[in-house]
């Protein structure tokens, strides 16, 4: 999507900073600064803001399918930041480029390619046919060994009803082989429980092979093989919270894909996050390689 940033409340903004995001994207973005082999499967519009979309995904070295598609626009949402570094969003995005997203963009070949295959309960919310594309590859993934992974990242304005995203997330579970929720923001609306130890345990429990709950700066909680561990935060002062989910994401599935050990995965995803929240933006100020690995493993 096309990102619009403000400082300040929203009401009262004048001037913008023009960017892209989106959670996805910004998981493929932090993945590939960090050296990983990436490749984005989306539908872009026809309009100037695709192209300069399709421009700067290219340019972070992301092999991206299928490219311009010519149906609906590009998506847009403003974003505002406090002085905390929290956010405010407003999204226009129904009948966008990328709500046309559908199976027949999912094939084998495609996935075979891939180490990991990864996705959002934002595209599951986004249309029927996003919903159908994840479900496909996902079990395209299952069926060829890839592992697959998933953030419920749930948007309440996204959906119908809770109960229509509960069963959205209870169709994809028993697909994925590794979850990353964020705690309290996507585990209350599903789960209610009030520790980040009881989350793991559930989605241990209903056949989830590894599980990574995120709790900002508290680090996160590793779950796998029945066993728990936290990995404690680095100690920064945040500027911009934007996409620093999808920043800790990136820097996990990168040192999987690596074959890091997963201690060292949670503190590449730890390091990622918190570089990018000392920067404005989301996708834009994903840190480089350097960066993560100079700070990740002496913390």
């Amino acid at each position: 999507m096309l990102e619009l940033s403000s400082e300040g409340d929203l009401k009262q903004a004048r001037v913008f900073n023009r960017s892209f995001g989106g959670d996805t994207l910004n998981t493929a973005v932090a993945a590939a600064r960090l050296g990983s082999s990436v490749g984005y499967v989306t539908r872009l519009g026809n309009d100037s803001f695709a192209l300069a979309l399709q421009e700067m995904i290219l340019k972070e070295g992301i092999q991206i399918s299928p490219k311009r598609n010519g149906k609906g626009p590009t998506g847009l949402y403003f974003v505002s930041v406090d002085h905390e570094g929290q956010r405010d969003f407003v999204y226009y995005r129904q009948h966008s480029a990328a709500t046309q997203l559908g199976p027949d963009d999912i094939t084998a070949d495609l996935i075979k390619q891939s180490k990991i295959v990864y996705s959002s309960g934002i595209t599951l919310a986004i249309s029927p046919s996003a919903r159908q594309a994840t479900l496909k590859a996902f079990r395209l993934a299952r069926e060829n060994g890839i592992m697959t992974a998933f953030d419920p990242n749930y948007r309440e304005a996204l959906w119908e009803s809770e109960e229509k995203m509960v069963d959205a997330f209870n169709e994809v579970l028993p697909w994925v082989d590794i979850f990353l929720p964020s705690f309290p923001d996507d585990t209350v609306s599903m789960i209610n429980f009030n520790k980040p130890q009881q989350v793991v345990d559930y989605f241990l429990f209903k056949g989830v092979k590894l599980v990574v709950v995120k709790v900002g700066a508290q680090g996160c909680y590793l779950g796998y093989k029945r066993e728990i561990q936290q990995i404690p935060s680095m100690s920064i002062k945040a500027i911009d919270t934007t996409g620093a989910g999808d920043a800790f994401n990136g820097g996990f599935l990168h040192g999987l894909a690596q074959g890091e050990s997963l201690i060292n995965c949670a503190k590449l995803g730890i390091t990622t996050a918190s570089l990018k929240v000392l920067n404005r933006g989301s996708a834009i100020a994903m840190p480089n390689k350097d960066a993560v690995y100079n700070r990740a493993f002496s913390y």
